[in-house]
């Protein structure tokens, strides 16, 4: 199985066809499976990289370094891996914040990025008591937060999507409470992250996608995002919560396919 070894923590991919790569990074607690419905559809096309970030799926789960840039670094080492020094990086949730310190930290890697329901310094409106919330019931808080990032026409016509997400947490192969607190405690990690005076600095093509009944990152934070991305585009999803590749994997790819048009030549 493909792994890059980078300060020793082995980060586990995969890819699948040829041509321009385009990077899938996948949401907090999954893995790059998220990505099934993109995978091969655009791989008849472009060479098609899924990760599991350090921490989850496949990768290795270590006590500590879930800093936000060290994941980036991870995909930097991937591509050098399968020999592309530019990609087209596309991040859902944790895997948008990817996404986006990557282009500060390799701007020159960047071909275009697009950005599913995300955003920065999500801990600052986080309450004191969410935290004990986790602390104290870790899955039932989780179950909650899935409840609200799955939009209702989804819970009803596909109830599947959300038994995935609560399943993707509840399997210790692919994630852990460790992970989980290793990740929301550090200074630089999932919910600390904040680059809100950065944002200007990235340049390269930027579209974002954002859920209406999204409420693990609301519009709000996505708008932030697009105000201070120069020329970014944001497109608000009706019916959708913060997984739109799966909530609507048909339109996300016309979607994808649409940016791809634009930013690859």
């Amino acid at each position: 199985m493909p792994h890059v070894h980078r300060d020793g923590v082995n980060v586990y991919y995969e890819s699948y066809g040829s041509g321009t790569p385009i990077v899938f990074l996948h949401p907090f607690s999954t893995n790059g499976y998220i990505w099934y419905f993109q995978t091969f559809s655009f791989a008849r096309d472009y060479q098609c990289i899924t990760v599991d970030h350090r921490g989850h799926g496949r990768s290795d789960k270590p006590e500590s370094g879930y800093a936000i840039p060290e994941m980036a670094a991870d995909v930097a080492a991937i591509l050098d891996a399968t020999g592309n020094e530019q990609a087209v990086l596309v991040g859902n949730s944790i895997g948008g914040m990817i996404a986006m310190q990557f282009n500060l930290d390799f701007p020159d890697r960047v071909l275009g990025t697009a950005i599913v329901s995300s955003g920065t310094n999500l801990g600052a409106g986080m309450p004191p008591e969410a935290l004990q919330a986790f602390q104290q019931d870790l899955s039932g808080a989780f179950g909650g937060l899935m409840e609200g990032a799955v939009a209702a026409k989804t819970k009803q016509d596909k109830p599947e999507i959300l038994d995935l997400m609560k399943a993707n947490f509840a399997v210790d192969d692919n994630f852990t409470e460790q992970v989980f607190f290793a990740n929301a405690t550090d200074p630089n990690g999932v919910f600390q992250w904040n680059i809100s005076d950065q944002l200007k600095n990235i340049t390269k093509p930027t579209i974002i996608f954002a859920g209406e009944e999204d409420q693990a990152t609301p519009v709000e934070a996505n708008q932030f995002l697009a105000d201070n991305i120069p020329n970014a585009q944001i497109k608000i999803l009706k019916n959708i919560g913060h997984f739109y590749q799966l909530e609507s994997p048909a339109d996300f790819n016309a979607d994808l396919a649409q940016f791809l048009k634009q930013v690859v030549a």
